[in-house]
């Protein structure tokens, strides 16, 4: 029988159509065993010329919620610049993998730019992040997160280009697979900092200035936990 090229499309759909199942049945079974992390803690340390403005905001959510932890925390400088700062944890990376946070803004009824990989060097290592703007009438908010899925820096960039974004899609879920059939299913965190200004004034760089100066100053653990890059 000549195998065709929509022969070997239909037994890949076929296969993505089987794994997809395998997926749905096995990942209602959550096996991530380790503790859940103490981002309170984690999220009240800083850097020095910064000041945190309240309390930290702890939210603990139930397996069905999108995240299983978020924490939020404001800081100011001595210059009168503030940066946001949120932190939130699944145990379940392939359930709930995290939010790529330009829809939740948009979402939320924001105005967005397209969202672009940027990179910065921090504590030694090369920290890649998605970056874009918020806009709410003449209130803009500068924007970078990232991803650590299973210990491992992991930056979602979706490019709206629909070929390569569903070639990244069905990527990521063989990978699901894979794990699910080893029987690891990795923890996800996602780390977002933020400033806002007016649209008058030029972009800010004050949160890009606050992830440097905050990386410095944790400890190398925290940092690799924080960032998925790096030594312990």
């Amino acid at each position: 029988m000549r195998v065709t090229n929509y022969s070997l499309l239909a037994i890949a759909l076929g296969l993505v159509l089987i794994f997809s199942e395998i997926l749905v049945q096995i990942k209602q079974h959550p096996l991530f065993k380790g503790q859940k992390p103490d981002l309170e803690s984690i999220i009240k340390l800083h850097p020095d010329g910064w000041k945190a403005l309240a309390v930290p905001i702890v939210e603990n959510h139930s397996p069905e919620h999108s995240y299983d932890i978020v924490v939020s925390q404001n800081y100011e400088n001595v210059d009168g610049k503030v940066v946001m700062v949120t932190m939130t944890w699944s145990r379940n990376a392939i359930r709930h993998a995290g939010h790529p946070q330009e829809v939740c803004y948009n979402a939320s009824g924001l105005t967005v730019t397209l969202p672009r990989q940027v990179s910065i060097q921090a504590a030694g290592n090369k920290l890649n992040m998605i970056s874009f703007i918020g806009r709410n009438k003449d209130i803009v908010e500068d924007v970078v997160y990232w991803g650590v899925t299973g210990g491992k820096h992991d930056v979602r960039l979706i490019t709206n280009n629909v070929i390569i974004d569903r070639v990244h899609a069905l990527t990521r879920r063989f990978r699901d697979v894979a794990d699910l059939v080893m029987g690891d299913i990795p923890d996800n965190l996602m780390v977002r900092v933020s400033t806002w200004r007016r649209e008058s004034d030029p972009p800010s760089t004050v949160h890009i200035d606050y992830i440097k100066a905050y990386l410095q100053s944790v400890s190398p653990s925290t940092r690799r936990f924080l960032t998925g890059v790096g030594d312990y």
